[in-house]
């Protein structure tokens, strides 16, 4: 099989069992959410919590649900505003900043704050390092990442595109200059990621994906980051150097000339209504905003943050998220996270304003935690030990949900948020919801901790269908067995689920020459779709001279290069 051929295979497997962690369309209920006995301190007046949307109905961010009646959306770019909540999504990154009449009982937001870290073209991508180049800035892709896909060709009546689901479904550029042919167009959601020079600019929460402006418009390109130099009316961030000469400059909400705007180690975006040369180095910006680190600069004021830790010191206690440095000093050295965790952090604002004091760490997603992804009917829904807590069953794996899940019903015209808005899916929903769903195909993403407890990153209601999925690092024990013979399965292991493959339709994603003789090995991430019967998947053999379908293939993608993978 040629090399376009697998990477073609890789794309439709990955459209058919990537997990689509994400919502959108119709409206959220904008009633006031249940007393909660949780006490955010993001949910006092003046507070601000900074993270990802979970869930709708109200909208739930940090874990906690926020009423949204009389919440204003601001677009933090531009600086529009409505009342029309129904533009969000699962995944976006939002400053949720509590309404006056907010209490940690009955949290409500008064105002929801988005802007992308980037807007532009896709011009690379590393399935091994799960990146992306976008506006010369490199975006990290991790389990908790979701995708969507907003291209008008996805919904039209006739000759319809198939929706890219993840990473593998994305074209990059190729060419350069006159000569490019641009890759896909996507908006990146996420948090800004400041470690060793080289590294990730940007973790995603959300990568959407949409057709390319036909015209000049707005704030189409965009890119969010660190100034790392500055040059006569130019200043560089990530990859990307930024020519200011015909740019509108601000800074504390004034404009300012942009020759002495900004300097190294501020974080500013620059946005513009036309595409930069590509593969982009280089940006005409239209416009320049500096922006804090923090979506609050108050002493003193309450604030909750997510993120991915980029550097700690242990003495004194302290890390850096999302740019921000973290007083943990007063927390038990037990709690002190590492780098690559993502976490929450709750605290107060520092003098200065620009740190943050911390009152607890939650990880959220471990760095070195392993990770897995499921699809097939849901067995079993069960209330777990607390409030909000769910324990799922799909492919006989036992699997911890709470309100830190991102959930979505993409079953459903429109999809996301739920069936209706009046009937939204959401942790305090999730059990009753999933019981009268017509659908009961699930995709989700978890993680494993030390001792192989599942909790859920993502779980999303799908059409219903037959495939069964798995996706992870092979286990060990009971050890693989390799076929050599068409009719005699391969036999292994994915966090238990065991898998009969056909040799035939086994897939080494890496080999150009033998991509179909292929040996499993223990520790090597393998993505595996079939049919699920009597507790196994089972993949068929390919028909004669054809390449493996999508719907029975095992892509063996060699030893796990790290444990935080992409899932499907």
């Amino acid at each position: 099989m040629s090399r376009s051929s697998m990477v073609g295979l890789a794309a439709a497997v990955a459209c058919a069992v990537t997990l689509l962690a994400c919502g959108g369309g119709g409206s959220p209920d904008t009633t006031a959410p249940p007393a909660t006995s949780v006490a955010p301190s993001g949910a006092a007046p003046g507070a601000v919590s900074s993270g990802s949307i979970t869930a709708f109905g109200s909208v739930f961010v940090g874990g906690i649900e926020y009423g949204t009646a009389g919440a204003q959306l601001v677009d933090a770019d531009t600086g529009s505003t409505s009342a029309d909540l129904s533009s969000l999504e699962v995944g976006m990154s939002v400053d949720v900043h509590a309404a006056a009449a907010s209490t940690p009982a009955q949290p409500l937001a008064g105002e929801l704050d988005w802007h992308p870290l980037a807007r532009g073209i896709v011009d690379a991508s590393d399935t091994t390092a799960s990146t992306l180049s976008v506006m010369g800035q490199t975006v990290l892709l991790t389990a908790a990442t979701g995708f969507t896909d907003h291209r008008a060709c996805v919904s039209a009546a006739t000759a319809p595109c198939t929706a890219i689901a993840g990473q593998t479904g994305l074209s990059v550029t190729s060419g350069s200059g006159a000569a490019a042919v641009a890759g896909s167009y996507v908006t990146v959601h996420g948090y800004l990621y400041s470690p060793a020079a080289g590294s990730a600019n940007i973790v995603a929460t959300l990568v959407s994906v949409g057709d390319a402006p036909a015209a000049p418009a707005g704030a189409a390109y965009k890119a969010e980051g660190v100034v790392t130099a500055t040059g006569a009316g130019s200043i560089t961030i990530g990859g990307l150097t930024v020519g200011l000469a015909s740019a509108k400059c601000y800074a504390s909400g004034k404009a300012t000339p942009c020759a002495s705007a900004y300097s190294s180690g501020q974080t500013v975006s620059v946005f513009g209504t036309t595409a930069p040369a590509l593969p982009a180095t280089q940006f005409t910006a239209g416009t320049a905003l500096l922006r804090g680190k923090l979506p609050v600069e108050s002493a003193g004021a309450s604030v909750e943050l997510d993120g991915m830790v980029s550097s700690v010191t242990t003495s004194p206690q302290a890390f850096v998220l999302r740019g921000v440095a973290i007083d943990a000093s007063a927390l038990p050295a037990t709690s002190l996270p590492a780098v690559g965790d993502q976490v929450r952090v709750l605290g107060t604002v520092a003098a200065g304003g620009q740190s943050v004091t911390a009152t607890t760490v939650t990880v959220l997603h471990a760095a070195r935690s392993a990770t897995f992804g499921f699809e097939g009917d849901f067995q079993a829904v069960a209330a777990g030990s607390s409030a909000n807590t769910y324990v799922l069953t799909v492919l006989g794996q036992t699997i911890a949900v709470n309100a830190g899940t991102q959930l979505a019903d993409r079953s459903v015209r429109g999809g996301g948020r739920g069936d209706s808005a009046t009937n939204p899916f959401n942790i305090t929903t999730f059990q009753i919801y999933l019981g009268a769903s017509t659908s009961k195909h699930l995709q989700v993403r978890t993680q494993a901790d030390g001792n192989g407890n599942l909790s859920a990153l993502a779980v999303v209601i799908v059409p219903a269908a037959t495939t069964a999925a798995v996706s992870g690092p092979v286990d060990a024990s009971p050890a693989p067995v390799n076929s050599a013979a068409t009719g005699t399965a391969s036999t292994f292991a994915v966090h238990g689920v065991a898998v009969s493959a056909d040799p035939a339709a086994v897939v080494d994603a890496h080999d150009r020459r033998n991509a179909l003789t292929t040996n499993v090995a223990a520790g090597d991430f393998v993505l595996v779709s079939g049919s699920w019967a009597a507790g196994s998947i089972t993949v068929a053999a390919p028909a004669s001279g054809k390449p493996p379908a999508p719907a029975n293939v095992v892509i063996d993608e060699g030893p796990a290069t790290a444990q935080d993978h992409g899932c499907f």
